[in-house]
């Protein structure tokens, strides 16, 4: 494995960041909330990987947009799934992202610092394994009257959890798989790289099923009739 292919990755990943980021917004007041916060969940870090240049240039540590946008993505994250779990769990939430920025605070400042905070990813990628679960339980219970392939959250979920399922252990022992088989490290940040564009690609399909939910329902509904609920159906 080469660097050139890992970067390869890397760009790919942008762009299809960028991309989700561009459906998720398209007819931006007609789309639920939940479909325009995953739209800013997936522009940042496109802001971020092109920030790093700015960060070098100015003598700055690079890890500083990577660390930042953790914090970012799992509230925005935590906040979906509460508006898809129609806001139930409410204390629950809170309570975790309370947690999670507590650890966050420590690690960034006292624990691993400047360097790529591995754990904190790691605790937000098992939050977001354990939301993935709960909404597939939900959806399970009522699958007789749901056609799946048309449900946007579905999609979304699916590639979360592919992609969270199999960087969980990566970040938690990033940090011993870098110090102590260093050459291996780039073929492990590859296949990372290559769940993540497996998840885009998922996601791709279901923010593309809004937004042709988006399109199709004003032909099929009355005018004044709320599309309200349309990612859960």
């Amino acid at each position: 494995m080469t660097i050139e292919k890992y970067l390869m990755t890397a760009r790919i990943i942008m762009m299809l960041n960028a991309l989700i980021a561009l459906l998720s917004l398209l007819f931006y007041r007609r789309r639920e909330t939940q479909i325009k916060l995953w739209g800013l969940y997936f522009l940042f870090p496109v802001l971020a990987y092109y920030s790093v240049d700015w960060y070098h240039a100015k003598g700055m540590e690079v890890n500083i947009p990577s660390n930042i946008l953790l914090s970012i993505s799992f509230l925005i994250i935590c906040r979906i799934y509460h508006l898809q779990f129609q806001k139930r769990h409410t204390w629950t939430f809170l309570v975790v992202v309370i947690l999670f920025m507590i650890f966050w605070y420590v690690n960034i400042f006292f624990v691993q610092k400047m360097y790529f905070n591995s754990y904190t990813a790691s605790i937000s990628n098992f939050i977001v394994i354990i939301c993935c679960v709960v909404y597939f339980y939900q959806l399970l219970t009522e699958l007789p009257a749901r056609h799946l392939q048309r449900v946007p959250m579905f999609w979304i979920s699916t590639g979360l959890l592919v992609q969270s399922a199999g960087s969980f252990f990566l970040y938690l022992f990033a940090a011993y798989l870098t110090r102590f088989f260093f050459n291996d490290a780039l073929l492990y940040w590859t296949f990372h790289n290559l769940l993540q564009i497996l998840e885009l690609i998922l996601i791709i399909i279901g923010v593309s099923v809004d937004l042709k939910n988006v399109i199709v329902a004003p032909r099929k509904i009355q005018p004044g009739v709320s599309r309200k609920g349309s990612l859960s159906r």
